[in-house]
C-alpha cells in the first residue's frame, strides 16, 4: 500500500506580516468562499495560504469542485455537526536562544488561519472548532496567544459569526505541580481522561516494563507521581478530553530536531493532547549498563547530580524556592564528570534514549484508536490530516532552543509514519534512526498505518521520487549535539 504526500515548495516564501484588519487573511477571494461570510478584509500579499489551499488540492481532496463556488477540501473528511481539534505546535511563548525566534519554535499562525477558514467552510455553521495544544510546564499562554495574534484572530472569527474555542490543554502550569493553572480564559474547559494501555503499551515490550520500574522520569517532576501512571501491567496518560471528542484532528507540527527523541514532527505533535505532564515518561533514570538512558556510561558523579535535581524539586513542591547551594554542588559534579571524560549526556538527551519513543506511540495510539470515553477500540476513532510546517523549520538544540532554518515548504499527508518518513528524508536524515518513526507502525493490538510513501509536489522535480532520492532537496539539518553521532552517516 502507498499513501500519498504532497510536498509544497517554493524558494524563498516568507511568512505574511501580521495585519490587525486582515489577519493573515488571503491576498483574494477564492471562489469557494464567495457569498461565504467567512473571509473578511483581504490582506496585500500571503503565498503561505496560497501554499496551505494548493497542498489540499496536492492531496487531491475534492478535485473535481477545485476552482469552483462548490470546492470543499474537507467534503469527505469533517461532516456537519462534528467536532474539529485544530492542533500546531504551541510549545513555548518564547525561544530558548532568544536571538533566534518563534517562528522556527512554533507553528506559525498563518498557516492556523488558512486552515481554520476551510474548516469553517466545512462545518457551515454547525459543529464546533477547537484550536487548542499542552504547550511545556514553563509557557505562558497568555503571552504566547498574544504574542502570535491568537487573541485577535479568535476574535476575527467570533465577528463573522464562527466560534473558535481557543484551549490550554495543560491542568496545570508550572513546573513542579504546585500552581494551579488559571490560564487567562484559555484552559480546556473539560477535563483530563486518563486511558490505560495496559499491555499494550510500548512499554510492555520484552524486559522493559521490568527493567524500567520505578526509574521513569520526567524533568521537574517527582518520581512518585510518575509511579502513580506506570507501573506492571498500567500504563496511563491523562489526556484531554476535548482531543477524544474530536471527530477530525489536523495536525499542524513545526518540525525541529529534538533532544531526546532526535526529531519531532506529526508523530510528536500528538503529546500535546495530554493534559498533565507528570505522565509523559521522557527517560529512564541511570545508564545503559544500568537499563537505563539518562546517559551511557555508569557515573557515579551523575547519579549524585541527579539526586540533588530530585532534592531541589521536593522543596519546590513543598512551597520552597531551589537551593543555591545544591546548584552549585550539582555544577561542581557536572565539571567533574567531565573532567573524567565521561560521555556528555544528560536527561536523556542523545540518541540512546530508548523511553520517548514509546511515549510518543502511545499517545499517537490512544489519539487514534481511543473513543470519547478513553476506552481503547479496535476501530479508528477518528480521522486525521498532517500538514506541517515547514517555510521555516527548526534545527540545532531543539525542541526548545532551536535555529531557524529557511526551507519553504508544506508538507501535507493522510499518515503519520508516512509524513514523518518523507520530513526526516528532507531534513537529511534517514528515517529508520529515529525510533518513534520506525516502531509506530508495531504494536500487539494497536498499531499506526504503516504504508509506502509516493511524493507529489508543485516542483517537478520531487514528484515520484522515493526517500532516498528527496534527501538533499534542502541542505541537511545539524542535529541536536546527542544525535550528531548517530545520525553522521545519514547525512
Amino acid at each position: 500500500m502507498k499513501s500519498t504526500v504532497h510536498i509544497e515548495y517554493i524558494v524563498g516564501v516568507k511568512y505574511p506580516e501580521w495585519d490587525e484588519h486582515t489577519c493573515y487573511a488571503p491576498a483574494k477571494e477564492y471562489p469557494e468562499f464567495f457569498g461565504k461570510n467567512i473571509l473578511g478584509d483581504l490582506s496585500g500579499q500571503n503565498e503561505v495560504y496560497d501554499m496551505v489551499r494548493n497542498t489540499f488540492l496536492g492531496l487531491g481532496m475534492d478535485r473535481e469542485h477545485f476552482g469552483t463556488k462548490e470546492w470543499n477540501p474537507f467534503r469527505d473528511l469533517i461532516a456537519a455537526g462534528q467536532t474539529v481539534l485544530v492542533k500546531p505546535n504551541m510549545v513555548c511563548h518564547k525561544n530558548g536562544n532568544a536571538s533566534f525566534g518563534l517562528d522556527c519554535l512554533v507553528t506559525h499562525p498563518s498557516l492556523v488561519r488558512a486552515v481554520l477558514d476551510y474548516v469553517a467552510l466545512a462545518l457551515d455553521g454547525s459543529g464546533r472548532i477547537i484550536l487548542a495544544d499542552a504547550p511545556v510546564q514553563s509557557c505562558d499562554f497568555g503571552i504566547l496567544v498574544k504574542e502570535l495574534h491568537y487573541d485577535r484572530l479568535v476574535e476575527h472569527f467570533r465577528q463573522k459569526g464562527i466560534t473558535v474555542e481557543l484551549m490550554d490543554l495543560r491542568q496545570l502550569e508550572e513546573a513542579y505541580l504546585k500552581t494551579t493553572y488559571e490560564g487567562a480564559g484559555f484552559r480546556d474547559k473539560s477535563k483530563e481522561i486518563v486511558v490505560n494501555m495496559g499491555e499494550d503499551s510500548a512499554f510492555c515490550d520484552g524486559k522493559t516494563e521490568e527493567n524500567t520500574a520505578g526509574k521513569l522520569r520526567i524533568t521537574n517532576y517527582l518520581p512518585e507521581y510518575m509511579e502513580e501512571y506506570h507501573k506492571k501491567s498500567v500504563h496511563k496518560y491523562a489526556v484531554a478530553d476535548a482531543v477524544l471528542q474530536a471527530a477530525v484532528i489536523i495536525n499542524l507540527p513545526k518540525p525541529k530536531t529534538h533532544r531526546k527523541a532526535g526529531m519531532t514532527a506529526s508523530l510528536k505533535n500528538m503529546v500535546g493532547c495530554v493534559a498533565k505532564k507528570e505522565c509523559l515518561p521522557h527517560h529512564t533514570q541511570g545508564s545503559k549498563k544500568e537499563c537505563g538512558d539518562e546517559y551511557l556510561e555508569k557515573s557515579l558523579f551523575k547519579k549524585w547530580r541527579t539526586k540533588l535535581e530530585e532534592k531541589n524539586d521536593r522543596l519546590i513542591a513543598k512551597g520552597g524556592k531551589k537551593s543555591k547551594a545544591i546548584g552549585f554542588l550539582q555544577i561542581l559534579l557536572y565539571k567533574a564528570a567531565k573532567l573524567r571524560q565521561a560521555d556528555q549526556y544528560t536527561e536523556g538527551s542523545w540518541y540512546g534514549n530508548d523511553t520517548l519513543w514509546r511515549t510518543i506511540c502511545d499517545i499517537c495510539r490512544i489519539v487514534m484508536y481511543a473513543d470519547k470515553n478513553g476506552v481503547m477500540q479496535k476501530e479508528r476513532q477518528r480521522k486525521m490530516l498532517i500538514l506541517a510546517d515547514m517555510i521555516v523549520a527548526g534545527e540545532g538544540e531543539g525542541p526548545l532552543c532551536p535555529r531557524p532554518k529557511q526551507v519553504g515548504m508544506l508538507v501535507g499527508g493522510w499518515e503519520q509514519i508516512a509524513a514523518d518518513e518523507i520530513i526526516a528524508s528532507l531534513m537529511g536524515f534517514l528515517p529508520e534512526k529515529f525510533p518513534a518513526v520506525a516502531k509506530a507502525g508495531y504494536g500487539k493490538t494497536y498499531r499506526l498505518p504503516q504504508s509506502e510513501p509516493t511524493v507529489s509536489s508543485n516542483d517537478a522535480a520531487l514528484c515520484g521520487k522515493t526517500l532516498q532520492e528527496i534527501r538533499g532537496t534542502v541542505s541537511p539539518f545539524i542535529p541536536t549535539d546527542g544525535w550528531k553521532e548517530w545520525l553522521e552517516d545519514s547525512v
